[in-house]
């Protein structure tokens, strides 16, 4: 039969488990959770990425084009573009009219007038299916304005946007040009992660090189980009509309842009996501000259697998609630197995247990008693009366109970007290003490009275041999005190 001891240690060690469990399948559940999340954002990256390669190769196809324009004599160029060049050299010709005259100011040189005559022709020649919403000019670095296609306008640069100031790019791709006779696809331009001068937000550029080649005399060289700007506003657009097309919320994810390029200032995609514990989610990239930096808040995980998560737990409550009350049926039963369910003393069996499981390494004082003149209480006044005595007496005897001793209701009105740590002389000392303040308990309307023998022996040979020697003792102070009584009684 088990002990307490023993459920207490099983209750422990099944929390224990349950606990370890319950880490676990939270942890499972949290990493699958992770995982999703992690997809999710790669899933979104990927909608915006084919979006910006889009526009990245209708740019580079634009370039190409624009290269191929740029190289044509007046001629043919007037003849394929339906343009007259010639009416924008020098200073801008009064006799245009208002739809024909560009949107740039007059002080812009012959060949840049030129060239930006020829970017508005061409724009408006090109598919509209292939245009980019998004800001898309040309700039060749070195001039006080860029192109913006879809204003027409010439614009003066303002501030120190990175792509206004292409010359190390330029000098870089043209180098590779001439070093391959121009048998070289050249990189695209990437910028940092800038404030732009216009719309003060956060923006990257991306550029296509628009290349005058020159295959025979090796002089290939760069005329400038086709760059489009993208702001902040602008990706939170392309990124909220993925997530609105995968029907993910946007909410719990912590999207930030860097350049590889490095110095940049903080693009953060969803500024007002912001949470107060959220996961690292890892670097994803965007495209060759950017990556994102992404987090996820712990909200979100746990919204993601919501199911998973309720499931979990409800499943180990239910196994907690299951063992627990299992659990206590079987230590109601020990209780009343071992219970003297009279007097609230440990039983027979109780003691049993308690005395295989007492540590030998403890100084156990075992104390034999029963009640003197039980039989005459039972007798004169009835059982009732008897039952009250054993009540009373074991109450009285629990009282000095420490932690650690034991009272055990051996049958009748015979008890076992068993005192941990304690030497035969404290025993004999408490004892006496114990017998000298007991005189009498209450029934009913009166008092009678009562009184107790004992005999002490130290539990080193096992309980039965010690409860022997503790007996011998008892029964040896009942002869004296019948001895004594005898002497006092008178004689007739």
């Amino acid at each position: 039969m088990k002990n307490s001891h023993q459920l207490k240690s099983e209750k422990k060690l099944f929390l224990i488990v349950l606990s370890v469990m319950v880490v676990i399948v939270n942890a499972f559940t949290f990493y699958i959770s992770f995982s999703n999340a992690r997809t999710n954002v790669e899933l979104v990256t990927s909608r915006v990425v084919r979006l910006i390669t889009k526009d990245t190769q209708n740019n580079r196809s634009m370039a190409s084009d624009l290269s191929s324009m740029l190289q044509l004599p007046d001629s043919m160029l007037n003849q394929s573009m339906g343009i007259d060049s010639n009416k924008f050299a020098g200073t801008v010709n009064e006799r245009l009219s208002d739809s024909e005259l560009p949107a740039w100011k007059a002080d812009i040189d012959d060949a840049h007038r030129k060239k930006f005559t020829i970017l508005r022709s061409f724009w408006r020649n090109f598919s509209d299916a292939n245009k980019s919403r998004f800001t898309t000019y040309y700039t060749d670095g070195d001039t006080g304005y860029y192109y913006v296609f879809n204003t027409e306008k010439a614009i003066e640069i303002q501030g120190a946007n990175p792509h206004f100031r292409l010359s190390g790019y330029i000098e870089a791709t043209s180098s590779l040009l001439r070093s391959n006779r121009g048998y070289v696809v050249p990189e695209l331009f990437y910028s940092n992660v800038y404030q732009d001068a216009i719309s003060k937000l956060p923006t990257i550029t991306i550029g296509s090189p628009v290349v005058i080649k020159d295959f025979v005399g090796q002089g290939s060289r760069m005329s400038g980009i086709i760059a489009i700007d993208y702001t902040r506003n602008d990706l939170a657009s392309l990124f909220r509309d993925a997530f609105n097309e995968l029907s993910i919320a946007n909410s719990g994810y912590d999207i930030r842009i860097h350049s590889l390029k490095g110095n940049d200032i903080d693009m953060n995609i969803f500024p007002d996501n912001g949470s107060w514990l959220d996961f690292n989610l890892g670097d994803i990239k965007l495209v060759n000259g950017f990556c994102l930096r992404t987090r996820v808040s712990f909200t979100e995980l746990l919204r993601i697998k919501l199911a998973g998560f309720m499931f979990a737990n409800i499943i180990m409550l239910f196994f907690f609630m299951v063992f627990t009350r299992s659990h206590r049926r079987i230590e109601l039963m020990m209780d009343k197995l071992t219970t003297d369910s009279l007097t609230e003393a440990l039983s027979r069996e109780g003691g049993k247990i308690v005395t295989e499981n007492i540590p030998n390494s403890r100084n156990t004082i075992l104390v034999a008693m029963d009640l003197n003149d039980f039989k005459t209480i039972n007798d004169t006044w009835g059982h009732h009366a008897g039952d009250e005595a054993l009540i009373f007496f074991a109450q009285y005897l629990l009282e000095s109970v420490r932690q650690g001793d034991h009272l055990i209701r051996m049958g009748g009105d015979e008890f076992v007290l068993l005192l941990q740590n304690m030497t035969l002389a404290q025993a004999h000392q408490m004892m006496a003490k114990r017998v000298a303040e007991l005189s009498c308990f209450p029934f009913e309307n009166t008092t009678l009275p009562l009184s107790f023998s004992y005999g002490i022996s130290e539990l080193t040979h096992g309980f039965t041999e010690s409860y022997k020697r503790a007996d011998e003792e008892l029964y040896e102070m009942k002869k004296q005190r019948k001895s004594q009584m005898a002497e006092l009684q008178p004689a007739v």
